[in-house]
């Protein structure tokens, strides 16, 4: 079943939508990986993780603004109350975790490691550098941690959603942010 316009999200959400998707994922895949890497150069897993995180941030912000200023589409009449509920809870906590995220890493930034990197930087997106500033008695670590943890379980609860709406309900919920 295809949406009319109307209840399908608008092109720069569904753009948005699928951007910071894809970089969440590599994230949540790769990035402690990333971190662990003894490489601080411009170029090297550590400045890409950073230039992601900082990306991941500005995308979602802005798509923060757009969904301000262009509200979603209404949810199916036919949804299930606690549909609607877990929908709701499931994106604000999606919103916390694209800005809350970057911040956290960004926070507890040179704890991540037991490499010294007092006085270092990373170049993020080749735009700006940013100090490496040590900060042993901030939790952001582990909450950026716990927080990654959050968005992995979040993100399998979200894709089984959409499944269970494209192959179960058959409703046509997965085309509201489907390209076309």
């Amino acid at each position: 079943m295809s949406h009319p316009a109307r209840l399908r999200y608008n092109t720069v959400a569904i753009i948005l939508h699928w951007l910071i998707a894809a970089l969440m994922i590599f994230m949540l895949v790769k990035g402690e990986d990333m971190m662990q890497s003894a490489e601080l150069g411009d170029n090297g897993p550590v400045a890409v993780h950073v230039s992601l995180g900082v990306l991941i941030l500005v995308l979602s912000l802005l798509r923060l603004l757009w969904r301000v200023m262009n509200p979603p589409p209404p949810l199916e009449a036919e949804s299930k109350a606690w549909e609607v509920t877990l929908s709701k809870v499931t994106h604000i906590l999606f919103y916390v975790l694209m800005i809350g995220l970057p911040i956290s890493g960004a926070l507890g930034f040179a704890g991540f490691s037991s490499r010294d990197m007092d006085g270092a930087t990373v170049n993020v997106l080749g735009l700006f550098p940013m100090p490496l500033i040590p900060n042993p008695g901030l939790p952001a670590i582990a909450m950026h941690k716990l927080g990654a943890n959050l968005a992995i379980a979040l993100t399998v609860l979200h894709v089984l959603a959409a499944l269970k709406h494209q192959f179960i309900d058959r409703d046509g919920v997965l085309s509201r942010m489907s390209p076309h």
